[in-house]
């Protein structure tokens, strides 16, 4: 991510708020997406996370070192697990997968918040239409182009997360949520050999064999929610054509 920033052409002013961006939007990122686990938890009846101090917009409660240099640099990475008790569970299987699945949602939401804004954004820069925009009306070039790669590392960010943390390895929350849907002996069967797919991922990370295929899977779904945008945003201006002309 900051090698990516650091080759766009842009000057030192630009690139540093472009970086002050990102460490924001990392640490915020990281933050709303452990306190998502923690209190969907707590509402579903376990307090632990709670109780752990967790249920916090403070970052520094969920850093991991390593994981948060991780993210600095490579784009993906994770903080200190949210902990959790499914003991306080009445369907532990079923709880605890929506746990899991709390963090990559609200990853996924505001990714995709994002691109429609970006989607927004661009929109109304290409078509003209900005001048009746007050907040944009007046924007610099140099801003708008600040403000679209910053609204970019939101969502791609984001929906990275969601498709890395969506991984059904140990100690993802994909592996969470596949717990929900195997049967017990399957899953306890692939979990004997979680320390070796661990490792095996983190091999195919650190080669950058898994880089085009999160990159894929990523500018799809930032691709489809772009178009659908675009569509709706087109068809608005042709009727609203449509009715001047009227």
């Amino acid at each position: 991510m900051i090698f990516q920033i650091l080759q766009n052409g842009l000057g030192f002013s630009q690139n540093f708020i472009l970086l002050t961006v990102m460490t924001a939007v990392i640490l915020g990122s990281i933050t709303v997406h452990e306190l998502a686990h923690g209190y969907v938890s707590y509402l579903q009846g376990d307090p632990t996370a709670k109780n752990a101090g967790r249920l916090t917009l403070n970052p520094f409660k969920h850093l991991d070192k390593i994981g948060t240099v991780c993210m600095l640099f490579c784009g993906f990475g994770w903080a200190k697990p949210v902990p959790i008790d499914p003991r306080y569970y009445k369907n532990p299987k079923r709880q605890t997968a929506l746990t899991a699945a709390a963090g990559p949602a609200i990853n996924l939401f505001i990714g995709v918040s994002a691109t429609v804004q970006l989607t927004v954004l661009a929109w109304l820069w290409e078509t003209g239409l900005y001048v009746a925009v007050p907040l944009v009306k007046y924007m610099s070039v140099s801003a708008y182009e600040v403000l679209t790669l910053s609204a970019y590392i939101v969502l791609y960010y984001n929906v990275l997360q969601t498709v890395f943390n969506l991984i059904p390895v140990p100690p993802l929350d994909g592996s969470r949520i596949l717990f929900a849907i195997l049967p017990d002996r399957y899953y306890y069967s692939v979990m004997r050999y979680e320390k070796l797919i661990l490792l095996i991922m983190f091999f195919l990370l650190w080669t950058g064999i898994f880089t085009g295929v999160f990159e894929f899977v990523v500018d799809a779904i930032i691709t489809v929610v772009g178009n659908a945008v675009l569509f709706v945003l087109n068809l608005f201006y042709e009727l609203l054509s449509l009715g001047t002309k009227i």
